[in-house]
């Protein structure tokens, strides 16, 4: 909700309770009320609930404030949900982290650049689909990648299960259709992965392949054995690019977020080679019916709910010695150069992009989707840092063009902000509040300008 439409409905209260209370108490008492009992009963005690409601504000405000501030506890290999939400603010690190290669592929583009093809069109927006209908009979507003092929994933699957004498396995089309957009973005960072000169024998005899930690990111409501099924496939094509299947790890975090996970490499200032993906498909009648039935699928009646999307995106983070390494890199490749992460709250998504950035970034990044609410929570944090700014030019939000899709959308919000640090040669910050208990704004910057805005 707005600021002044609040301001306006904290007045009209104030006011409204002040003067119907008073007329009530004189007509129940049957006199005139004198002068001053006029100006302080119809202007000065409104006026007074107005300054209470405002010192109640502002108190609020400071105290979460002060929460989001303090220092982070330890982050477990996989958090509980109490554990992604209380997330803490400044992460400070003494090792460089880099982002070697980013990958996405969303409703509206196979990679950042076509996606940003699509947001200078201004058609990378979700749109009806028929295929997907509302409890009225209505087509449903949704963010669909047209371009992917479920059952061909799932023979794919099946076939390759087969072959390694695996059960077989039914999933959702849902499943299918984020296993589907996650390959490539796996394949695609994996090839980057696979330059390191220890894969090649560019080294010397000593040298062997680092351990590549694949930490992925699954929906939470899938069940565990679709998830190491899914952890499995992923795995295999990293195998097929030719990175060895002993030197790689997977570790799955259905319950955990991005911001937690990169504020825990970030901040442990330890040598680093992983790969992180995110995907999610909420494309399919079964996610409709759920939403519908939970009354938060967006709907002519519900217009502040959620619209079905998907997507899948990728990060691969390494530190120095493993980022110039990698024969893949033509350039010095951007850094994670501050991340700060907290609790959602009043103001909290502004306070955090101040403390990521020390100057104004070349531009914003967002996973934000339609949500009118969310939108001015962006906008207030950018326009606190850069109040100049345009929010057609300096401001891409992504969630308009992925739909609802849970952490993957947050992911391909940092993907896309890496492919713009690449392009401008600038630092951007990407902004994320889509998940409805955490914030974090991560300040992606070229390496030679990479500092820490704590």
């Amino acid at each position: 909700m707005q600021l002044w439409l609040k301001g306006l409905l904290q007045s009209v209260l104030a006011f409204g309770a002040s003067w119907f209370g008073a007329v009530w108490y004189w007509r129940s008492t049957n006199r005139m009320p004198a002068t001053g009992e006029l100006a302080t009963y119809l202007i000065a005690l409104p006026v007074a609930l107005l300054l209470a409601f405002w010192v109640l504000a502002k108190g609020a405000a400071l105290w979460q404030a002060r929460s989001a501030a303090a220092p982070a506890g330890p982050v477990q290999d996989n958090p509980t949900p109490a554990d992604t939400t209380a997330v803490a603010a400044p992460i400070a690190t003494t090792a460089a982290l880099h982002i070697a290669a980013a990958a996405l592929c969303v409703p509206h583009g196979e990679s950042a650049a076509e996606l940003e093809r699509a947001l200078a069109a201004n058609t990378a927006r979700a749109e009806l689909d028929p295929a997907l209908e509302d409890d009225d009979g209505f087509p449903v507003m949704c963010a669909r990648a047209a371009y992917i092929d479920e059952a061909a994933m799932e023979e794919s699957i099946r076939q390759w299960r087969e072959d390694e004498s695996l059960p077989p396995m039914a999933a959702r089309p849902e499943y299918w259709r984020a296993l589907a957009l996650a390959t490539p973005v796996m394949r695609d960072l994996a090839v980057t992965a696979a330059s390191h000169e220890a894969l090649a024998n560019k080294g010397s005899a000593a040298q062997t392949v680092p351990m590549l930690q694949l930490a992925l990111l699954l929906p939470a409501d899938w069940p565990t054995p679709w998830r190491e099924a899914a952890g499995q496939w992923l795995q295999q094509q990293l195998a097929g690019i030719g990175w060895p299947r002993q030197r790689s790890a997977v570790t799955i975090y259905p319950e955990s977020t991005p911001a937690t996970l990169l504020a825990m490499l970030h901040g442990s200032g330890l040598p680093c080679f992983t790969l992180l993906l995110a995907c999610a498909s909420n494309v399919g009648s079964h996610t409709v019916n759920r939403w519908s039935e939970r009354n938060v699928l967006f709907t002519a009646k519900q217009p502040q709910g959620l619209m079905p999307g998907e997507g899948a995106a990728g990060l691969l983070l390494a530190s120095s010695e493993h980022a110039a390494r990698m024969d893949a890199l033509s350039a010095p490749a951007p850094q994670l150069a501050a991340i700060h992460a907290g609790s959602a709250g009043r103001n909290i998504l502004t306070q955090l992009a101040q403390s990521s950035c020390q100057t104004a970034p070349a531009r914003i990044v967002a996973d934000t989707g339609h949500s009118s609410e969310r939108v001015m929570e962006v906008m207030g944090a950018a326009h606190a840092l850069l109040p100049e700014l345009d929010p057609t030019q300096d401001i891409a939000t992504l969630g308009t063009a992925t739909g609802h899709a849970g952490h993957a959308g947050a992911m391909a919000a940092l993907a896309y902000a890496v492919h713009e640090t690449q392009a401008r040669n600038q630092p951007v910050l990407c902004l994320t509040n889509e998940d409805p208990q955490q914030r974090c704004a991560v300040l992606i910057a070229p390496a030679a300008s990479a500092t820490p805005g704590s």
